[in-house]
């Protein structure tokens, strides 16, 4: 059994990273490509241990040392349940080698564990990067003994499984009730949308806490504990007072909450992967054909495979969800009241200036051409055989995304705009700045998304997200776009306006380029 449950993971960590491309491909362009991704994912893991150090160090400055491992179990934990839940979907059900993989002579308790285990391994190096900088700068500062230390390095190992089978529970639970359902995609993409709300809301409460009350001797900090991750309130109280006790406690609580899981997976893997599979019985009506344009047809056709991938449609809609919600949240919070919260003075102002590219960010967030073509693996010989030109099925892909952004973008757009009290001026770069955006990110997703196409995936996962190079290299780029300009209005205030009526000429002149090359592009160079 160790043997199989070992192989199986190999090929989950292969086709994830895709080493086997990497190892075996004769293409040097492709190694090229794939060095040049490895390079930028390990400077984002330096950047972001960078920030993680510098918020630790700020905390023991203040004299609050002492709540380390409640902040870093806190982050790590919200952090792991909010990814793993965007992911859930694809990791135990609805894998395109479900057929192969339960073909060959392995249990399901392997499968799973299998599978379970590439998931725990991604979010263990995610506790790695959240944790390993507090856990330095505790054991420099703190006066806590060697076992608390020791303690504090070891929750890392455990800090990611409880939230890990959370968001796997629900996520499977949304499969088994939404397969009950004629609409079962529409269900499951509303239920995920929600869940993932109340996880943002619960985070944002518990940043919400102001820097005098972090220092209030733990008490503020205890009861919010209590409130959120109780497991967190025990790493705490081990590590204060070097109680083993309480840390045997936490661990074993997190392999039984996983035992559990994996054993309640394994024994209905089958019959969530069934009903994952199961397609409703549709009653034929004869109507009569209509006939419309190649473009059309392949809008209507793209627009439909958008909604029937759920985890397709929920990370590349959450961006816009999200800023929907901010901008709700906004009518009822006044400009005066984030100033006070905050302690920045004159951040109404601030925000009002920027808030175009505000709306950019999330608007880089949502890029559904990004994976659009990839996720006609198996099947893109059907769209290579179709009477239509490259161009249009480009086209059609682009429409998607433009129609995912436009409608929450008009209304969020509206809604800030109204609550801030912004100019004609800035209501002009409200207007032009988003749409402007929102073109250029639809444009690079497709572009890069033609150049890294990836079909030989055993999930829609893998297209979506597991290691797509055109959908991470779309995504940096894209925040980067938006973050860079944003903060040099932040730091040049004056000219802000100017910075942004750049900015946005250089993007529409780059999406222009990038659309022309497209044009060139033919259905069989992909």
């Amino acid at each position: 059994m160790k043997n199989r449950y070992l192989l199986l993971l190999k090929i989950q960590l292969y086709g994830l990273f895709g080493l086997n491309r990497i190892l075996h491909s004769p293409s040097r362009k492709e190694k090229l490509h794939s060095g040049a991704l490895g390079g930028a994912a390990i400077l984002t893991i330096g950047l972001m241990i960078t920030y993680n150090t510098m918020i630790s160090v700020g905390v023991a400055r203040m004299g609050a040392v002492h709540i380390l491992p409640t902040i870093s179990a806190l982050i790590c934990s919200l952090i792991t349940l909010i990814l793993t839940f965007l992911k859930s979907f694809g990791v135990l059900t609805g894998l395109r080698d479900y057929d192969m993989v339960m073909s060959l002579p392995v249990k399901n308790s392997q499968v799973v564990l299998s599978r379970l285990t590439m998931v725990y391994l991604a979010n263990l190096f995610i506790s790695m990067i959240v944790v390993l900088p507090s856990v330095v700068i505790f054991w420099t500062n703190a006066k806590t003994g060697i076992s608390g230390n020791i303690m504090f390095l070891l929750s890392l190992f455990f800090l990611p499984v409880i939230p890990m089978i959370i968001s796997l529970g629900l996520g499977l639970l949304i499969t088994a009730v939404s397969s009950r359902s004629k609409h079962k995609n529409m269900l499951s993409l509303g239920s995920s949308t929600l869940i993932v709300l109340l996880i943002v809301a619960a985070s944002s409460r518990a940043q919400s806490i102001h820097t005098e009350e972090l220092l209030n001797i733990g008490i503020l900090f205890s009861r919010m504990v209590k409130k959120l991750y109780p497991p967190a309130g025990l790493i705490s109280k081990a590590i204060g007072q070097q109680d083993w006790l309480c840390f045997s406690a936490f661990v074993g609580m997190s392999v039984f909450i996983g035992a559990v899981f994996a054993g309640t997976a394994s024994h209905f893997y089958q019959k969530l992967n069934t009903a994952a599979f199961h397609h409703s019985a549709v009653t034929y009506e004869g109507k009569n054909l209509q006939a419309s344009s190649p473009l059309k047809a392949m809008y209507k056709r793209e627009f439909h495979r958008y909604f029937s991938c759920t985890i397709y449609a929920l990370n590349s809609t959450i961006g816009m969800v999200l800023l929907l919600a901010a901008a709700f949240l906004l009518l009822f919070i006044s400009p005066e009241a984030l100033e006070q919260q905050s302690g920045i003075a004159g951040l109404g102002q601030m925000l009002r200036q920027v808030l175009p590219l505000v709306i950019a960010v999330f608007v880089t967030m949502t890029s559904t051409a990004s994976a659009s073509l990839s996720l006609e693996g198996k099947n893109r010989w059907i769209m290579c055989s179709l009477p239509v030109r490259a161009i249009d099925i480009f086209n059609s892909k682009i429409a998607v995304n433009l129609t995912v952004i436009f409608p929450f973008v008009l209304i969020s757009a509206a809604l800030s705009g109204f609550k801030m009290g912004i100019s004609p001026k800035e209501a002009i770069l409200l207007c032009i700045v988003p749409t402007v955006y929102a073109c250029f990110i639809s444009v690079l997703g497709m572009y890069l998304n033609v150049k890294f196409p990836r079909y030989d995936w055993p999930s829609e996962y893998y297209a979506v997200k597991g290691g797509a190079i055109s959908v991470l290299a779309t995504m940096g780029a894209g925040m980067l776009s938006s973050l860079i300009p944003l903060s040099a209005c932040l730091a040049f205030p004056n000219i802000s306006s100017l910075i942004m009526a750049v900015t946005s000429a250089l993007l529409l002149a780059v999406s222009f380029l990038l659309y022309g090359r497209l044009r060139q592009y033919s259905l069989y160079e992909i």
